[in-house]
């Protein structure tokens, strides 16, 4: 999945189009040819980036599902008329001769995807509201009978069970703690919530910069972590918002700047814009747990 993510990446980067990564690296094991599913996941990452616009979004995130994994590439893209959708991995079919024209390629690539994935004992199926509406591809691969330890065990984000936290380290310093959490995106905005509140934090939510604001002034929070790259209002533009507030507002509150941008230039901006610490999407609970708890209490409100 990460290799297949990387090497989608500049096109995606580009073209300013958003990837949004959630990968459970403790889903299970799968009997596979690693190439091939990588072949898999990269046709599917390259057509949603291709036939998504200017500005776009392509989420992906990969969880266990009872006896299956279950890999989700979605866009907000061109999307698949319902007419075609039957049709959309047949050999040699594309939607309309102008989007050839447009995008090239000889309509085998989602072929040859659902032939791989079939050949690994799964199923493909692919959804769309219709043109313009973006389209979403759900593989499903069935997981080994036999289960070995994962190589990440203290990241188990998307694990359901009573023991979804067991193998994270909670520092001392988040119980009790208020931590105000901005991110638009529901499915790592729930994450977000669950990793942190399973370590007895008390947490808030806000799905934009607006709704943040308007949490922080119901009540000032000790932590905020904060998205950057929102729709309507940036997390830049919030932390600007807060810091022009007084200390006894909440000006001085501890913030982590949370962005699939992990660059130095853009480490070194967040840190100028007034964020305090800064961690890169996909999020490693472990590593953001260690940010929050470095900032609990340092900051004086």
């Amino acid at each position: 999945m990460n290799a297949a993510i990387d090497v989608v990446r500049p096109a995606a980067d580009a073209k300013n189009v958003r990837l949004q990564v959630l990968l459970d690296p403790d889903a299970g094991t799968l009997s596979a040819d690693a190439e091939r599913l990588q072949q898999v996941v990269w046709n599917l990452l390259s057509n949603a980036v291709k036939f998504t616009a200017k500005g776009g979004r392509v989420y992906v995130r990969m969880q266990r599902e009872d006896s299956h994994v279950e890999i989700v590439v979605a866009d907000t893209g061109a999307g698949i008329h319902p007419s075609f959708l039957p049709h959309v991995f047949q050999p040699f079919r594309q939607q309309d001769a102008s989007a050839t024209r447009k995008h090239g390629g000889l309509g085998l690539g989602l072929a040859i995807v659902k032939h791989l994935v079939e050949l690994h004992g799964g199923n493909i199926e692919a959804r769309s509201d219709g043109e313009g509406t973006g389209a979403t591809f759900i593989v499903r691969l069935p997981i080994s009978p036999m289960r070995t330890p994962t190589l990440f065990p203290q990241a188990n984000p998307l694990d359901r069970s009573n023991e979804r936290h067991a193998h994270l380290h909670c520092p001392p310093e988040l119980e009790g703690l208020r931590v105000l959490i901005c991110e638009d995106e529901p499915d790592a905005r729930e994450l977000l919530e669950s990793v942190l509140a399973g370590c007895k934090a008390i947490v808030t939510v806000a799905g934009s910069a607006a709704e943040a604001l308007d949490r922080f002034s119901e009540s000032i929070p000790d932590v905020l972590i904060s998205d950057i790259g929102m729709p309507d209002a940036s997390g830049y533009e919030l932390i600007r918002q807060i810091r022009a507030l007084p200390v006894e507002k909440g000006g001085r509150v501890p913030a982590v700047a949370l962005t699939a941008y992990a660059s130095l230039a853009d480490r070194t901006r967040a840190l100028m814009e007034g964020f305090q610490n800064h961690v890169a999407k996909p999020t490693e609970p472990q590593e953001l747990l260690a940010a929050v708890a470095a900032l609990a209490g340092r900051f004086a409100r």
